[in-house]
């Protein structure tokens, strides 16, 4: 083999390397494999950072620019199906969306691009007539997923999971969750 295509042949291969992001790919590997009997889809990895695969340069099809998982409870972890997720960005631009039987929540990158930072409300059922809802108490600077800052245990670079209520509380079954 000739020295230029030698040259070539080793450029070409080393050219992959120049676009791969060894954070991305350490975070990847940390997910872990699927949870058996779930596939791929709405209610896969409940808890897990969503944009490590689902951003412009994931491994996923579809591009998020928010998602997360909502908790019952910080006691059981339970998911929290029809919950609805509102935010609300630098310039007023809202977007709603709701909450699946997994406690999973997404924005297509297409529905709403946020201009950062992002406010947050969650809201749950009535109580007298008025909409029980948590604010989150600071904006979304710029992560699009929650699990990023949102994780267990709670550290000085985390705080723990997003929930409605700290303590366990009977919430009713969904009609729409098997």
């Amino acid at each position: 083999m000739s020295p230029t295509r030698f040259a070539l042949v080793g450029f070409v291969m080393w050219l992959p390397s120049c676009s791969s992001d060894p954070v991305r790919a350490h975070l990847l590997d940390s997910l872990g494999g699927e949870t058996p009997g779930v596939p791929a889809g709405p209610l896969h990895r409940p808890g897990q950072p969503c944009a490590a695969c689902h951003d412009a340069e994931g491994p996923a099809a579809t591009v998020f620019s928010l998602a997360g998982t909502v908790y019952q409870d910080a006691m059981t972890l339970k998911p929290l199906p029809d919950a609805r997720v509102h935010f609300i960005d630098a310039n007023g631009k809202t977007y709603d969306t709701g909450v699946n039987c997994a406690g999973n929540f997404f924005v297509m990158n297409a529905d709403y691009h946020p201009d950062f930072p992002v406010w947050v409300t969650l809201f749950y059922g009535m109580n007298n007539g008025q909409p029980i809802s948590v604010q989150m108490e600071s904006p979304i600077y710029r992560e699009a997923s929650c699990a990023i800052c949102h994780q267990d245990p709670p550290s000085t670079d985390t705080v723990a999971h997003v929930y409605l209520s700290p303590v366990a509380f009977p919430a009713p079954p969904s009609p729409s969750c098997p």
